[in-house]
């Protein structure tokens, strides 16, 4: 046993846990909110009556602190990106941050909703503790019984408070996350982030209406959502035209800067030729015993038919493309990256031998189709995305006849 008493380590590694170096910022705001609810839990389940008086201090302290943590965080992160001008002064006061924030009107609705929602838990513990003291000391520092206007709390409305506390500052934290993650990508005006503008793109009519009434009805509706001007309006569906994924939502269409829809459609009819069992079904696991080399060399050999049914069509250029598409579909970046991702992809195609290989590497891909479909809806290729969504005309006409079957 190791001399130091808290951070010996022993023989056993089970219980080892991952702190300093190894730990992470949010393990700070989510270990003091989740210390607070078990805490709150067991006493409640084990009918701990005793030690009710004894910790319902700490599990109070314990929420003040992760709501004090979780703001000094997003302030930090938003800060950092840029979004807002200055950080908080560094003290323990969770109403000063929270107005803090809120003053900073972030463009963001979903930053702005979860602060609405911390609200009314932050002005309850700064009425009792507007400075850190009161739940950590018995006499505070103007000599005063701590907590004195306050004489009972309930664990059980405790309890249910921290599971309404922990939903709001999971979202409040994994937002702004996503928030820093989508600034990045360059696409949001002073008013509307990335995730906004992805919501109003989905709130107006397709581009056929829009000089219809129901264009008027949908600017006045995400006018009063997101509390817009007319220009505040008007840079908000500039964004959204130039946005590859958004123009798409409301029904445009963005040219690929290679590779044509019929290429794609190549593509995919190459790989149903080397996977026949692959569509719409699982992967199958083979077992080594099932395992033939006749079946290898069958594969490998139409496997490299199909590379060369591709060789005359598929340039370096549009290969790029293709590639981009896939890992676009896979969810690797965002859309307005997608000529920067096609261009680096080219950049490494350097012969026909490694535009062969990388053909064949795509070929490969069990989820290509799936993958392919999201990439070019998600690139603002719609009527491509329905093209590869429809299932090739052998394939319909067996469903047509399996049904025809069932009803017999």
């Amino acid at each position: 046993m190791s001399e130091d008493p808290f951070f010996g380590l022993s023989e056993d590694s089970t219980w080892n846990a991952c702190i300093g170096q190894q730990g992470d910022e949010l393990h700070y705001i989510e270990g003091y909110l989740e210390a607070a609810s078990e805490l709150a839990n067991a006493i409640i389940v084990k009918n701990m009556l005793a030690k009710r008086d004894t910790l319902v201090l700490p599990i109070l302290y314990n929420a003040r602190h992760a709501i004090e943590l979780v703001l000094k965080y997003v302030t930090g992160q938003l800060f950092d990106c840029g979004v807002i001008p200055q950080r908080h002064p560094a003290n323990h006061d969770i109403k000063g941050h929270w107005d803090h924030m809120v003053a900073a009107d972030f463009a963001d609705e979903a930053i702005r909703n979860h602060l609405k929602a911390l609200e009314r838990f932050v002005v309850s513990l700064d009425r009792i503790d507007d400075d850190g003291q009161e739940l950590r000391y018995h006499v505070n520092r103007d000599g005063e019984t701590s907590l004195k206007g306050e004489s009972l709390a309930n664990i059980v409305v405790i309890r249910d408070s921290l599971k309404e506390l922990s939903s709001v500052i999971d979202g409040l934290m994994h937002r702004t996350i996503d928030f820093v993650v989508e600034r990045k990508a360059g696409t949001h005006t002073s008013r509307c982030s990335r995730a906004d503008l992805r919501e109003i793109a989905g709130m107006m009519p397709p581009l056929a209406e829009w000089s219809s009434e129901a264009f008027t009805v949908a600017k006045n509706t995400v006018k009063e959502r997101f509390a817009l001007s007319n220009t505040q309006f008007s840079k908000a569906i500039d964004a959204i035209k130039t946005n590859r994924e958004f123009y798409g939502i409301i029904g445009g269409e963005t040219d690929l800067p290679y590779l044509l829809d019929d290429e794609v459609v190549l593509v995919v009819e190459q790989w149903r030729i080397l996977h026949p069992d692959r569509e719409g079904q699982e992967p199958e696991v083979v077992h080594g015993s099932r395992f033939r080399s006749a079946d290898l060399i069958a594969n490998i050999k139409k496997r490299r038919e199909c590379v060369d049914a591709l060789s005359g069509t598929i340039t370096s250029h549009e290969a790029a493309d293709l590639e981009a598409l896939f890992y676009l579909g896979r969810g690797d970046f965002f859309p307005e990256q997608f000529d920067e991702r096609a261009a680096t992809y080219l950049q490494s195609i350097g012969d026909d031998e490694e535009l062969r290989a990388r053909t064949g590497r795509l070929l490969d891909k069990t989820n290509l189709i799936a993958c392919l479909e999201r990439g070019t809806r998600r690139a603002g290729r719609l009527a491509l995305a329905e093209r590869l969504g429809t299932p090739p005309a052998e394939q319909v006409e067996a469903q047509a006849a399996d049904d025809v079957q069932t009803k017999q």
